[in-house]
């Protein structure tokens, strides 16, 4: 069938649906017509003049469907059939008695006939055809003023076969009018409310059983992208993230065949429309969608769903920063937890022991021999250096993280700055019973940098070799260049640390394995001077380690003394693999 109808009608609409509705009927009578004419004409042998115009009235809805299917000329095409129609009124009302045939009312037929094609035009052609038959008739049969009686019924007849017709034009084209006021005032209505949807920020979309668009307003230039018809079909699931939709069409699914009614967040994906000097980065957006079933939408015009979506990106990144805000506060609460306990672990003990040793030495002094009061005294001398290094520390901490440290540059021999540093944890590695070595470099350069921070970088690093290396480890400090850098190692056979562990090295108050009974004192915080002293520098800090294994810390600093970084350098950190550290085919060759 659709290949009968013009080219230049377009699908789906109503100027397409009243040409299928004439070609379909008019072929029917058509070939009703034909196929019954070799059945009259076995019966009867030959045509007559009445047969012969039956037949071509029959015959001339087929050239009507010709004529529609080749120019698109509704009003010729109808204008054929209706004189069809009204030729073979008159054929056999001429044969029933000519202008006193009560056939002669059956050209009504013709108006209204006309009037189920919705067009008032078609009624009034149809009208002039069934009076031009009527004339027709009339003009035939010799009819006059003269026939006496017989002449005033025939009159009265085709007076009132007259009045059939146009009663019946008249009320089609009173029901047209009130059809067609109808319809104006319901497109107004959607008009406006298609006004109203083009306003609104929103991107209303309406979708069939499947899911397909089947109309959307304005807002989908903003929201996906493209112009509504762009939209229609599979368009607007082409420009929803690929990852989202799953998500989008299940919820038109709930909501048409589900509860009624569904909602989902997605994404959409799409290139905005810019000019030719323009930018094209892709936008992403967030979109939320309520999509609710239209009930009995599917026996009209195929819409099920109608779905509005509105744009949730500034609310969603909104909550995020939030969450993220939260979260910060959280970890700050954790680390000032964290911060008291550790603190508070280093102070009291130190804290105790002046306070009770300075207690028994302002008490009775009857049994304290001259070698316990100088026992006590050192005691409560280291335990106030101890507290002075943690206060030390802190102030340290909080000058990198806010920026206020400043170094002094000047040539430092590093060769002697790590002899110097491994003097002053002799002592420690020897109580431990941890064998202290070192490695240097032939021809070592000056290293432009602040002596009392590097320094202080050795020993924190040191410091905490010896003390998480068990008795009968090693700890080797090497100290070598590399082209325009120096390198500083401390390598230990440690207890080393867990994978977990690494990513956090640094962090403020951060130990691995702490808690409030542990073996090893500490506030966790020399990893973090470390890393802003290395970073004033221009170094780089790298930490390689696992449990079992040991640790090695690598301190890079250029020669030169590059320009100081404002922020602590962060830590690469590497997991060994799982062997023993120092299991070297060829001895270390070890240098005073």
């Amino acid at each position: 069938m659709a290949e009968l109808i013009h080219a230049s009608v377009l699908p789906s609409s109503p100027e397409w649906s009243r040409h299928e509705r004439f070609i379909l009927s008019r072929l029917a009578i058509g070939a009703l017509g034909l196929g019954l004419a070799p059945a009259y004409l076995a019966w009867r042998g030959t045509l007559g003049a009445v047969e012969t115009g039956l037949l071509v009235a029959v015959s001339l809805p087929l050239l009507a469907v010709v004529l529609l299917s080749r120019t698109a000329r509704f009003g010729l095409a109808h204008g054929v059939s209706a004189a069809a129609m009204s030729l073979a009124i008159c054929i056999l009302a001429g044969v029933t008695g000519g202008v006193a045939s009560p056939l002669l009312f059956a050209l009504a037929l013709v108006p209204a006939e006309a009037m189920l094609l919705g067009s008032c035009a078609a009624i009034g052609r149809a009208m002039a055809i069934a009076l031009a038959g009527l004339v027709a008739v009339v003009a035939l049969d010799g009819v006059g003023p003269g026939n006496g009686e017989a002449s005033w019924s025939a009159g009265t007849g085709l007076v009132l076969a007259a009045l059939a017709i146009a009663y019946t034009g008249g009320l089609g084209f009173w029901i047209l009018r009130g059809r067609d006021s109808q319809a104006r005032a319901h497109q107004a209505t959607a008009a406006r409310a298609r006004l109203l949807l083009d306003t609104v920020g929103d991107l209303v979309t309406w979708h069939d059983a499947g899911g397909s668009v089947v109309n959307a307003n304005a807002a989908a230039l903003n929201l996906a992208g493209a112009e509504p018809n762009e939209l229609l079909g599979r368009g607007l699931l082409e420009r929803v993230h690929i990852a989202d939709r799953p998500l989008f069409l299940t919820a038109l699914s709930e909501a048409a065949h589900g509860k009624g009614q569904a909602s989902a967040t997605f994404r959409t994906l799409f290139l905005p429309r810019a000019g030719a000097d323009a930018p094209r980065a892709p936008v992403s957006l967030w979109l939320e969608m309520q999509a609710h079933r239209i009930e009995n939408g599917a026996a009209g015009d195929g819409v099920v769903v109608v779905s509005v979506m509105r744009d949730v990106t500034a609310r969603l990144a909104l909550e995020a920063e939030q969450a993220r805000t939260h979260a910060e506060a959280v970890k700050a609460s954790d680390i000032k937890g964290q911060f008291l306990a550790t603190v508070s672990h280093e102070l009291r003990t130190p804290l105790n022991a002046i306070i009770g040793f300075s207690e028994i030495l302002t008490g009775p002094q009857d049994f304290l021999t001259a070698e316990k009061r100088l026992d006590y005294a050192r005691i409560i001398h280291e335990s106030g250096h101890h507290l002075l290094d943690v206060v030390n520390t802190l102030l340290d901490i909080s000058k990198i993280e806010s920026g206020a440290m400043t170094i002094e540059r000047e040539p430092l021999d590093m060769a002697a700055m790590a002899r110097e540093c491994c003097s002053l944890i002799a002592l420690r590695a020897e109580t431990g019973s941890v064998a202290l070595e070192q490695v240097l470099g032939p021809e070592l350069p000056a290293v432009m940098g602040d002596r009392r921070a590097l320094k202080q970088v050795l020993i924190n690093l040191l410091s905490n070799a010896v003390k998480f290396t068990p008795a009968g480890g090693r700890v080797v400090l090497a100290v070598v260049r590399d082209g325009d850098v120096i390198d500083l190692s401390i390598a230990d056979t440690g207890i080393g640390i867990a994978a977990s562990d690494l990513p956090r090295l640094g962090e403020p108050f951060f130990q691995a394995r702490s808690s409030y009974n542990r073996t090893h004192e500490g506030t966790g915080l020399g990893l973090s001077v470390v890393r802003g002293l290395v970073g004033l520098h221009g170094g780089k800090l790298t930490i390689e380690s696992a449990p079992g294994t040991g640790t090695r810390v690598c301190v890079r600093l250029p020669v030169a003394g590059a320009a100081s970084n404002a922020q602590p350098v962060p830590i690469t950190t590497y997991a060994r693999a799982p062997r023993r550290a120092f299991e070297a085919k060829e001895p270390i060759r070890l240098t005073a």
